[in-house]
């Protein structure tokens, strides 16, 4: 079995698709936590276990991931299939054997993690918190081999399974909080997510059967050049998602001393602001790091140059006014999609404070994950790593500086504050690495994504002040007809503005389109 390859475009589309399928899936399991949970404290415990499995699986396959690819990708072009897989086979052998070791560890040492993690925690939350803990260990090695599996076959340029495997993992924790939180409580939604997860294990290996034959359980291959080359990449890749992982760590420590629900505040606005990042970010992000580490390796700056503005410029065409969207109409979206059951309207307001925040850095964190595949393409990790320290330090500065004034909203404005500082300093290194950016062609394209963004911003909210006076928030048909109402005007007032600006990026979606439907129709 030959794996499938999809070009830049194509990945694009198919991971757009996918990850709207996976954050829509998303939404529903976040309604079915927050209607059976709530903001309370159980909903606590449970997010601070998940904090090790995440974090861990993160830096280990997330570094792994990235330091993998270019180099991988390199000697299957250059050197051909055996002698990629001589280095890739010593590599994932390794990698298995820390997530297995890691997971051990982290249900013996439960009860010493959760202490450290969440000191704040009253003593039947933080015990809640160490049962969890032992329910998800083995997510971490589950999720390690997917993202492992992940990394191979994106380099083969193929994204259909990674992509659409991860539905399974929000289908069982959707099923494990329906069916088995009644019975179990919060426990069924931890054993939810770990037979969501081996499941996804199982489906996202069959495209792989093919290149299996190339693989060795051996740790020989760790003497490979490859091998060794990867390694130097790989160590400042770990420094810096450890410490990315840092700022979710003081997050959580922090909000544990303030009043119950605010790590659950948090967690919630954090999921919404995922939407755009998720669906957007990461899918331009993910399609375009294969091609950009070919253009690489063929030392093809100008190319490289072209996909990264391109991919920039419609990146912020979707995510301004999804962002704004997401200030003018968070409440009414919070209400509607969580309150109800265990999650009041003190929830409510909790979240939205914390979106609002949250909402500010979004442009930026947006851009650096594109920022940060062109360095990593250009096998330079070092460069978005010291930077990424930096930012960790700051936003740990400031948390500890605004939680006393601001409580978790501080928390959230901390992110914003120092994910656009670390997106402008980015921007600066990489423009002296390549000499230019497009930074005339990007400018003109974000005043016309900010003025039409802003014109939507100003109908929506004068429309849904009006509105507010005919609805009634006890009724949840008339709450979707009112958000529904409001998308819909908010995007034909968006479109119609880019349109009589005559944006650039407007028209290549158009074009996209009419060609998938030709496509389609012929």
């Amino acid at each position: 079995m030959s794996i499938s390859k999809q070009g830049m475009g194509q990945a694009a589309l198919l991971l757009v698709a996918g990850t709207i399928l996976s954050r829509i899936l998303g939404l529903v399991r976040e309604t079915a936590i927050a209607y059976q949970f709530g903001a309370t404290a159980q909903t606590d415990a449970y997010l601070v276990a998940t904090i090790i499995p995440i974090a861990l699986s993160g830096i280990i396959v997330g570094s792994l991931a990235t330091a993998f690819i270019p180099v991988f990708t390199e000697y299957r072009l250059q050197s051909g299939e055996k002698e990629a897989w001589k280095m890739a086979s010593g590599v994932i052998t390794l990698a298995l054997i820390i997530l297995l070791a890691a997971a051990i560890s982290f249900f013996l040492a439960a009860p010493v993690f959760i202490s450290l993690l969440a000191p704040g925690l009253a003593a039947e939350a933080k015990a809640l918190a160490v049962q969890l803990s032992r329910l998800l260990a083995p997510a971490l090695f589950f999720a390690g081999t997917v993202g492992l599996a992940s990394a191979v076959l994106h380099s083969y340029r193929h994204f259909t399974y990674p992509t659409f495997a991860g539905l399974l993992h929000n289908a069982g924790m959707i099923g494990g909080t329906l069916l088995l939180g009644g019975l179990l409580g919060i426990s069924g939604l931890a054993i939810g997510a770990v037979a969501g997860l081996l499941a996804n294990v199982l489906i996202i290996l069959i495209p792989l059967a093919g290149q299996m034959k190339f693989y060795r359980p051996t740790l020989s291959g760790l003497r490979h050049p490859g091998t060794v080359k990867v390694g130097v990449m790989l160590l400042p890749f770990l420094v810096g998602s450890a410490a990315g992982q840092v700022n979710m760590l003081v997050d959580r420590i922090l909000a544990s001393w303030l009043m119950e629900g605010s790590i659950a505040a948090l967690n919630f606005a954090d999921r919404l602001i995922g939407l755009p990042l998720g669906i957007f970010a990461g899918a331009a992000s993910t399609a375009v790091y294969p091609f950009l580490a070919e253009q690489a390796a063929a030392r093809n700056i100008n190319e490289l140059r072209r996909t990264f503005s391109d991919g920039l410029r419609m990146l912020w065409f979707i995510v301004f006014p999804l962002a704004v969207g997401l200030k003018v109409l968070g409440e009414p979206i919070i209400r509607l999609l969580f309150e109800r059951g265990a999650f009041d309207t003190a929830a409510t307001g909790m979240t939205f404070i914390a979106l609002f925040y949250y909402g500010l850095g979004i442009y930026a964190h947006a851009a650096n994950a594109l920022l940060a595949r062109v360095f990593f393409a250009l096998q330079d990790s070092a460069t978005p790593i010291k930077l990424g320290l930096l930012s960790t330090g700051l936003n740990v500065v400031l948390n500890l500086i605004l939680v006393r004034f601001m409580a978790h909203g501080g928390l959230a404005l901390a992110t914003s504050i120092a994910g656009t500082v670390t997106c402008i300093l980015l921007a600066y290194a990489l423009r002296r690495r390549l000499g230019s950016l497009d930074g005339w062609r990007l400018l003109r394209s974000v005043s016309k994504f900010a003025a039409a963004s802003l014109l939507m911003g100003l109908t929506v909210a004068a429309a849904y002040r009006i509105s507010a006076n005919f609805i009634s928030t006890d009724s949840l048909t008339q709450q979707i007809l009112q958000v529904g109402g409001l998308v819909m005007l908010g995007g034909a007032v968006y479109f119609s503005a880019a349109a009589l600006l005559r944006t650039e990026e407007l028209g290549w979606l158009i074009r996209r389109m009419r060609e998938m439907l030709g496509r389609s129709n012929a």
